[in-house]
């Protein structure tokens, strides 16, 4: 069996081993302080890019915040403003049939019978200004629960036409205007009848007020792509450049009287382009003073 020796060092490299040792050892420690260092300047610069993220979604935020804070105030502004519009619209006409009601009751022996037909004609026409805003507002109303309300059917175009053709022929009569239409009896579009039926009596019964007695009215369809292109065209006064710009918008509703003083509230025009583009269409208005305007709109088509 051999015996093992330990190796023994000379005094003086057992010193330099030691020393070799020593200095390894600080070196290890510095790597791993420096490496935590490191590390620690990757946090905080890791932190301060996220808190430099968080400060801009922050910011984002505020504009936003901002931005709909100011969309609300000028939404109730609007609304302020419509409703006064509406209110004022609604009261006035009435105050004209009590009036008219109150002078054929207490001085019925004090007209002929030509100026209480007159007194008659402006109540009732007043009757049904006031019964034509209250449907328009019942359908904006009905229109804001967009879902529950849009029931798009197949739609025969020109009978529909027809229909509403009928029911504004006692006011075109009375002014004496032609009123015709020009449209394929196979043209169908998918609508919503109710919102359709708004936007025709809408755009005629303002074509029957703004033209002038013996005027002509005509009512068109035709197929265009995907959609069916309806117009409603008159050669009644026509709308300045700087009215037709206020038509569509609820900020600044245009309303004017018609060619026998009928009035009106924009309204109509307001309800025709949100049923219109609830359906995926538009519409638009051409229109020179003293030249007649052309109001057209599109549908889909139901093929």
């Amino acid at each position: 069996m051999m015996n093992s020796k330990k190796h023994v060092f000379p005094d003086h490299l057992a010193s330099v081993e030691k020393t070799a040792y020593r200095n390894n050892e600080k070196k290890k420690l510095q790597d791993q302080t420096s490496i935590i260092a490191d590390q620690g300047k990757a946090q905080e610069k890791d932190f301060r890019s996220r808190l430099k993220e968080l400060e801009k979604i922050n910011t984002h935020l505020e504009k936003l915040v901002e931005q709909y804070a100011k969309k609300l105030m000028d939404v109730a502004a609007t609304n302020t403003k419509f409703i006064s519009i509406i209110a004022h619209d609604l009261r006035s006409p009435f105050i004209s049939i009590i009036y008219a009601l109150d002078l054929v009751r207490n001085s019925l022996n004090d007209h002929s019978i030509n100026e209480i037909e007159n007194i008659i004609d402006q109540a009732s026409g007043n009757a049904n200004n006031t019964l034509t805003l209250l449907d328009d507002l019942l359908a904006w109303i009905f229109s804001q629960n967009k879902e529950k309300s849009f029931n798009p059917v197949k739609i025969n175009v020109q009978e529909l036409v027809m229909d509403e053709i009928k029911c504004a022929s006692t006011s075109a009569v009375q002014k004496q205007l032609s009123l015709h239409y020009s449209i394929a009896p196979d043209l169908n579009v998918a609508a919503d009848i109710q919102m359709v039926k708004t936007i025709l009596r809408n755009l005629i019964g303002n074509a029957v007020k703004y033209t002038n007695s013996g005027g002509e009215i005509s009512i068109s369809a035709s197929e265009n792509n995907q959609f069916v292109e309806i117009a409603v065209r008159d050669n009644g006064i026509g709308i300045s450049p700087g009215a037709q710009k206020s038509l569509f918008k609820l900020d600044t509703i245009y309303s004017t009287k018609g060619t026998n003083n009928e009035k009106g509230t924009g309204l109509g025009l307001l309800l025709c382009k949100e049923f219109v583009e609830i359906h995926g269409g538009y519409i638009r208005v051409e229109s020179e003073p003293g030249k007649g305007s052309k109001f057209t709109f599109t549908l889909p088509h139901y093929i």
